[in-house]
């Protein structure tokens, strides 16, 4: 039987207005209520950096750390676009984080590759009819208002590719993944190598993104997320950091993307 992240949470609340995370969970201590908003992570992440001591740094210091980061800055995956759903694993939110991980893996800027997400989002290419029915010149021409213009023909084909091989190979639903590989991630990992425009990089992406609604992808930490991890201070052991996020899914995604 397949579980998925929604099965294991299903009392939480609808993440469709695109809520942070600190504000989709419930408060876990004081200190996170009385947090200031949200201004932006580089020069707090810049000043911890500077007095981290990793080598030294007591477990608890380090758990405080990381807390302190997810209340901060906590977001879930695409909450800054029109995904709605965002913590459940309907077959749109998986196809939004699988068209992310495609176009972010491009040798692009992380904010071009981000504004082309949120207008392919806003299109509705996630939404597999939606993404059927369009042209290829349709497809085009949102990834050119993106600013993805040096990969815009290529990836435009392979949108249309990844729309056949969902309706055709997994009935319409990436979640039919899960099932083909009894939620092995290595095997997850190989099936996605089947997906064209997708390599390792984008398949971390994804493993990064979809591990809290596909928890059998948990814990997952890519490796450039993972020296940024130990240079701020909260350390590289990706077990280490699983248990001190409670082997929380939500909460881990969140930690790599600090």
């Amino acid at each position: 039987m397949v579980t998925t992240r929604s099965q294991q949470k299903s009392h939480e609340p609808s993440l469709g207005d695109k809520r942070p995370y600190s504000e989709a969970a419930p408060a876990k201590s004081k200190e996170a209520d009385r947090k200031q908003p949200k201004t932006g992570p580089s020069n707090d992440i810049e000043h911890i950096k500077e007095g981290a001591h990793v080598e030294h740094a007591g477990k608890a210091q380090s758990n405080s750390k990381i807390h302190q980061l997810i209340s901060q800055y906590g977001e879930l995956p695409l909450s800054q676009t029109d995904l709605a759903d965002a913590d459940k694993p309907t077959p749109e939110t998986v196809m939004a984080l699988l068209l992310n991980a495609m176009l972010s893996s491009s040798r692009i800027s992380h904010a071009l590759a981000a504004r082309t997400v949120a207008l392919v989002i806003k299109a509705g290419y996630h939404k597999l009819d939606v993404l059927k029915n369009s042209t290829w010149e349709e497809r085009t021409e949102v990834l050119t208002e993106g600013g993805y213009t040096h990969y815009r023909e290529k990836t435009a084909t392979m949108m249309g590719d990844l729309a056949k091989l969902v309706d055709d190979k997994y009935d319409g639903d990436l979640n039919t993944i899960l099932e083909l590989t009894s939620e092995d991630p290595a095997k997850i990992r190989a099936e996605l190598k089947k997906i064209k425009g997708l390599g390792d990089v984008g398949i971390n992406i994804f493993f990064d993104t979809a591990q809290h609604i596909w928890p059998c992808l948990a814990p997952f930490i890519d490796p450039r997320s993972l020296k940024t991890a130990e240079e701020i201070g909260i350390g590289s052991d990706v077990k280490a950091l699983w248990r001190e996020v409670s082997e929380d899914p939500e909460q881990m995604y969140i930690t790599v993307e600090i």
